[in-house]
């Protein structure tokens, strides 16, 4: 069981995310990013830790919404969790059981580190009659240890250039000096590493 829950509640990749817009300020030039899991990404989680054969779900439509139940084998027993959500704006009944499916695995612990997130502004555009980040957002979690973050941060300084205007210096130096090139290689880089580190440098700061 300890290793099940382990295995349930660690954390989803950027791929297996999605952000969207919250609250916006007064010029709506930036927004507060709420961040969820991909329902496909907990069912993969699902076949992946318990087996396809263990998981099951089931929905109960009630005024204005769903409850998910999600079950679990464990020792040959069916133990089941619940929980639910409204029925959502756009696509309403699909949306609803999506959501209701998410809570019902948060109560699992699957994705639940994602409450922990602390709540950030990033730039955004309209796109129709609703707002998008610019960029990808990238987010911290609260009460994470400050060793680790400033370890995550060194790494991220540390990595050297091997290309360009920049060719040989580290990405700590040229953040000092060109945020604007590391705001491009977080867009165009073709390098993972890359990529990452330098939205992780640019999540250092501190929006106004």
């Amino acid at each position: 069981m300890s290793e099940i829950k382990t295995k349930l509640e660690a954390q989803f990749t950027e791929k297996e995310l999605e952000y969207r817009v919250g609250a916006t300020n007064a010029d709506k030039t930036k927004g507060l990013a709420l961040v969820y899991v991909q329902a496909r990404a907990i069912q993969n989680r699902l076949d992946e830790v318990v087996g396809i054969e263990n998981w099951r779900v089931s929905y109960i439509e009630i005024s204005g919404g769903f409850i998910a139940t999600l079950e679990i084998r464990i020792n040959n027993e069916w133990i089941a969790k619940q929980d639910g959500a409204n029925s959502t704006d756009y696509e309403a009944i699909k949306g609803g059981i999506s959501c209701a499916f998410k809570r019902a695995a948060s109560v699992w612990g699957v994705g639940r580190y994602l409450y922990e997130v602390e709540s950030k502004w990033f730039p955004i555009e309209q796109r129709g009659k609703s707002y998008v980040f610019k960029e990808t957002p990238v987010l911290s979690i609260r009460n994470q240890d400050t060793n680790n973050q400033e370890s995550k941060e060194d790494k991220a300084k540390s990595i050297e250039i091997t290309f360009g205007k920049y060719k040989g210096k580290a990405l700590g130096t040229i953040y000092l000096q060109d945020k604007d090139y590391i705001n491009y290689l977080a867009i165009n880089s073709k390098d993972v590493k890359i990529v990452n580190a330098c939205k992780y440098l640019l999540s250092l700061e501190k929006v106004a």
